[in-house]
């Protein structure tokens, strides 16, 4: 199962038992100052009952990261910049990995980390700066779902325009637009569903 979210996590304690070990891969927000939202970001997953382990993509071995992989339930991919987080997974040579992770337990995604599972995450080039990832010139993504995740939808007036003229520039491809209140349940490519996380 995978589960993909804009930020409201409450809807993990439906899918996601207490106590669940769970792998955070916080990469795609490595480069900000501030490192404010993975500090809570990790606190809130503690608070809500779940063993956590850090996985630093940039910094842990490539070997001690797929150990990891195996005595995990689930991996949660945060937010932050959807090209730099494709690029040190692919540079870590883990990204595969992650696929059949993904296929096999539970991958849960917020924000950047709901954009990767798309096929491909070039046409966030209008919201996250590509130039932060300079190394990466392949845009394929996951591909566990058949359509594009626009996150954050209606959570303010200029990321809402943003994204509504990516999908104005795009009337051929399938978008899948998440508000901050919503959460994608993915339980194969084809099949999934919107539920709200209020």
């Amino acid at each position: 199962m995978k589960i993909l979210l804009s930020s409201n996590r409450e809807v993990l304690k439906q899918y996601l038992p207490i106590n669940s070990t769970v792998g955070f891969i916080g990469v795609a927000y490595e480069l900000k100052d501030n490192q404010d939202y993975i500090i809570g970001l990790k606190k809130s997953l503690i608070d809500m009952g779940y063993n956590l382990i850090d996985i630093n993509i940039s910094s842990d071995s490539r070997e001690d990261i797929l150990n990891k992989f195996n005595i995990l339930d689930a991996v949660f991919v945060s937010g932050g910049n959807c090209f730099y987080l494709l690029q040190q997974l692919k540079i870590k040579d883990v990204f595969n990995e992650l696929i059949e992770f993904a296929s096999k337990k539970i991958y849960i995604g917020e924000s950047a980390g709901a954009c990767i599972a798309s096929p491909s995450i070039k046409y966030v080039d209008v919201l996250d700066d590509i130039n932060d990832a300079p190394l990466l010139s392949d845009y394929s993504a996951m591909n566990l779902i058949d359509g594009y995740i626009l996150p954050h939808y209606n959570s303010s007036d200029k990321y809402t325009l943003l994204e509504d003229s990516i999908m104005k520039k795009n009337l051929d491809v399938k978008f899948i637009k998440l508000s901050d209140n919503q959460a994608l349940i993915v339980n194969d490519r084809e099949d999934y569903h919107i539920v709200s996380t209020k």
